[in-house]
């Protein structure tokens, strides 16, 4: 069985932000509504990267790249 529901983007991008809902977890019913998620996941993904900071020593990176 499915549910069908509407959501806020900014509620959607909140559950995304905190590791609840992954796009993989639904589907969209349409064209705009697709390119919407895809957007979202983008943002989160570049707030993710922003905020990730390196925890491995320059010393040891250069010895093993």
């Amino acid at each position: 069985m499915t549910i069908q529901i509407e959501i806020d983007k900014d509620k959607l991008l909140y559950l995304f932000e905190q590791g609840v809902l992954c796009a993989a977890d639904f589907r969209c019913l349409n064209g705009e509504s697709k390119q919407a998620v895809s957007q979202l996941c983008l943002t989160n993904c570049a707030k993710r990267l922003q905020i990730k900071t390196c925890t491995i020593p320059i010393s040891v990176y250069k010895q093993t790249h």
